[in-house]
């Protein structure tokens, strides 16, 4: 059984190559083989800062680039090629090619990460397996919707919704979204990376953080730069924020361009304060105190925190000076349960 799986991988975000790998590796141990669709997304190209140089007459702009690009550059080259090492990966398409993989395939899959979010892929139904005829074995798993679909999209969406064999969403929220399309429940499934188990995930990690003391700070938002900036003051330790931009005044930047040193900030953190979804979730695996601080397509977060149980760890309503500890015998439970689940899920969907 060969199987072909279209997401978010070609992007310069740490998260979009762990839940592609996450999904990937999963389908690989469940006994199929599996290729990711090289699909070049050209909203997604637009949208994400690959570090390339660009003609500009600006004087700040120019000595942005040369200050900043280099390492952003290095990041997407070296997720590049982790991603080829690790995983198989097809040819290259475009919207105006992808019909030829049509029949490379006996199977489809399409997740996670906001594959659905039509206001991240500027209506680019591709993602919604619309160059497939109906008699293909087309699924979803994982799929993440972000915000609300218009009235207008959903009429569009519809009938290609139901063409699928099956639906398996990433938060609460999605799984109504899709009743209402469908006249059917789609199955909520945990995000990809939690497929593959905290030591899993850690193999991956280097040693290059290991012997510092320090809060992390990932995705910073005004609160979030706060709250780390006390509790680095409390714990008498270090401010680190993950920035390949400007310095923030009061933090010290670090510039990660591996998975591995990604993954390694985040097991040896102290604390850890965040306004992304993937920077939320290793937090969890690696059993880190955090706080997170929900910014675009809330629906992410609210549905983790909520199937977690790690509602209070929200920064932006609860302070950091009074969250209890965070009880992880019951928060590992809550997520070895929702792992279980969603694997008997994606192993029925290849059965099928």
């Amino acid at each position: 059984m060969k199987i072909g799986l279209l997401t978010f991988h070609d992007t310069n975000n740490f998260g979009s190559y762990l839940q592609t790998y996450g999904l990937y590796k999963k389908v690989i141990e469940l006994g199929c083989d599996c290729e990711i669709i090289d699909y070049k997304c050209q909203a997604i190209h637009e949208r994400e800062n690959y570090g390339k140089y660009h003609l500009d007459l600006n004087p700040k702009h120019i000595i942005a680039q040369l200050l900043f690009n280099g390492s952003i550059r290095t990041k997407y080259k070296n997720l590049m090629r982790w991603l080829k090492e690790n995983s198989s990966l097809s040819n290259s398409y475009s919207i105006s090619n992808i019909k030829m993989a049509a029949n490379k395939y006996d199977k489809f899959i399409v997740g996670s990460d906001i594959v659905w979010g039509l206001d991240i892929t500027q209506k680019d139904t591709t993602f919604f397996l619309d160059f497939l005829d109906d008699s293909k074995k087309k699924y979803a798993f994982s799929s993440s919707i972000g915000n609300p679909w218009s009235a207008e999209d959903k009429k569009l969406l519809a009938p290609m919704l139901r063409s699928f064999r099956g639906i398996a969403v990433r938060e609460v929220e999605a799984v109504e979204w899709v009743r209402e399309l469908t006249d059917n429940s789609p199955t909520l499934v945990c995000d990809p990376t939690m497929l593959l188990t905290s030591s899993d995930w850690a193999k991956f990690a280097s040693s290059k953080y290991k012997s510092r003391k320090y809060v992390l700070l990932y995705f910073p938002t005004k609160e979030g730069i706060r709250d780390a900036q006390l509790i680095a003051k409390r714990y008498d330790a270090e401010c680190l924020v993950i920035n390949y931009g400007t310095p923030l005044k009061g933090l010290t930047t670090v510039k990660p361009t591996n998975l591995a040193d990604f993954l390694s900030l985040f097991l040896n953190a102290s604390f850890v304060c965040t306004g992304s979804y993937h920077g939320m979730l290793f937090s969890i695996y690696f059993n880190r105190e955090f706080a997170y601080y929900n910014r675009a397509h809330k629906s992410r977060m609210n549905s983790l925190a909520s199937i977690l149980g790690v509602q209070n760890r929200e920064g932006t309503r609860y302070s950091v000076t009074t969250m209890d500890k965070i009880d992880y015998k019951k928060v590992n439970t809550a997520v070895n349960n929702f792992r279980i689940q969603s694997i008997d899920c994606l192993e029925k969907m290849l059965k099928q």
